[in-house]
């Protein structure tokens, strides 16, 4: 074959592509207000786990000098945290499952996590926090595993950006932590507006129409995956990319925390800019993965019918903006400019990356309970490992805080081997 007959054939695919996934695309008004009802609950929803993990990470020191220790010694919360999500990830699965109705589930999940946040202001005894912080996991991971399933199964085809403007939620309400913090300087204040918040979005979930009713679900969009295999599954093995995907996004997770939990006291202990600016330097970071999530998002929606391979292609663009922020603060560790600079470029290339991967998900696997809940596990399991692991490197070796941007680079790194393992199961171009 020429070169010429080979570029034909090249744009006849992408052309029967692109009509393929325009007819998919295809819907009525009604269904659309629809599923924009259910997207915006389930966006919200997903905002409550972002202010819960930011919260956490950013009162960590606060909570620990309540109950008489310091935030790196009393790091093990992390892994009371990531049991506590194991658990709730991987019991999502048959918690989502017909018979019973998601909505359901995330509003009795909500109200319960309001319970544990009213509490913890008045949390004393070490062993306390471990138990506030693992029903915070469980609950957090039933809850944004339920939001990414119960998206995937209203929106079809018309999962991915809505799975990305999850991301955008979780980012901006993220963002407004610091925010809460710097203005009110109360701990109870900040953990009761966080509990009322929650509220709020249970009784929003709870006026929502129930998508499991048998009227209901006859109007949904057709859902997108894989053709070939056994019931539907990819022919190289069940959950193959599932599990790889959950391993990059266990990587951006686990940054994220750590870099949100840490940085606070990386500035203090290094002196690299002045200490007053600590509470700063989570909120410059924030700001930078919200803008990252919105102008994300807005790339998704232009992506939308695109072939998978574009999803590919900008999302290394910004696993490659982030490694390239931290690499500087690596290299300049004692120059604020570098500092400043890789805080914002780091958090501007991390914040869109987990929706790129939902995204991708999305389109190159079979919307199922399970295959949702291994992608989620891997999120809940990194923002609770690689915290810890950073605590224990930071106390018990001589690297001391910059620890703290060596693994952050490292996460944005790591994720770019696993793209191309994706492409090449997925049989990516």
């Amino acid at each position: 074959m020429t070169d010429d007959e080979e570029h034909a054939s090249l744009l006849k695919t992408r052309s029967a592509e692109a009509a393929r996934l325009g007819a998919l695309y295809h819907e009525t008004p009604e269904v659309a207000n629809l599923r924009l009802w259910w997207g915006l609950c389930y966006a919200n929803a997903m905002g409550v786990c972002g202010i819960v993990l930011v919260a956490l990470g950013s009162t960590l020191s606060a909570l620990a000098a309540d109950c008489g220790t310091t935030e790196t010694a009393v790091g093990t919360v992390f892994i009371a945290r990531g049991i506590g999500a194991i658990t709730g990830a991987l019991g999502s699965a048959r918690l989502y499952a017909p018979p019973r109705r998601g909505n359901a589930v995330m509003v009795v999940v909500l109200l319960l996590l309001s319970v544990v946040l009213l509490y913890m202001p008045f949390v004393r005894d070490v062993w306390v926090l471990h138990a506030t912080w693992f029903l915070l996991g469980a609950c957090t991971a039933t809850l944004d595993t339920g939001c990414q399933i119960m998206t995937r199964k209203v929106h079809g085809v018309h999962a991915g950006p809505w799975l990305g403007a999850n991301t955008v939620c979780f980012a901006i309400a993220g963002a407004l932590v610091p925010l809460i913090e710097i203005v009110t300087g109360e701990l109870f204040a900040q953990y009761a507006t966080l509990a009322t918040i929650s509220v709020l979005n249970g009784a929003a979930l709870y006026a929502a129409p129930h998508p499991e009713s048998p009227d209901v679900r006859a109007l949904l969009p057709p859902r997108v995956g894989v053709p070939g295999g056994k019931d539907g599954r990819h022919a190289r093995g069940p959950y193959h990319l599932e599990i790889i995907f959950g391993g990059a996004v266990f990587w951006l997770i686990g940054g994220k925390v750590d870099c949100t939990s840490y940085i606070s006291t990386y500035v203090r202990q290094t002196g690299v800019v002045a200490a007053s600016k600590a509470s700063l330097s989570v909120l410059v970071l924030w700001i930078a993965i919200t803008v990252g999530r919105l102008v994300g998002l807005q790339d998704q929606i232009n992506l939308k019918k695109q072939p998978t391979r574009a999803i590919f292609a900008h999302l290394a663009a910004w696993l490659l903006t982030g490694t390239v922020g931290m690499f500087a603060t690596a290299v300049f560790p004692a120059q604020p400019w570098a500092f400043w600079t890789g805080v914002a470029l780091y958090g501007l290339g991390n914040g869109p990356c987990v929706g790129y991967c939902y995204d991708l998900v999305n389109r190159m696997t079979v919307a199922t309970e399970e295959g949702m809940s291994i992608v989620m596990f891997g999120l809940n399991f990194g923002a609770s490992l690689v915290p810890y692991l950073t605590t224990v490197i930071w106390d018990y070796t001589s690297s001391g805080p910059g620890v703290l941007i060596w693994v952050t680079l490292l996460s944005m790194f790591i994720p770019m081997p696993l793209l191309v393992a994706a492409a090449m199961v997925g049989k990516v171009d």
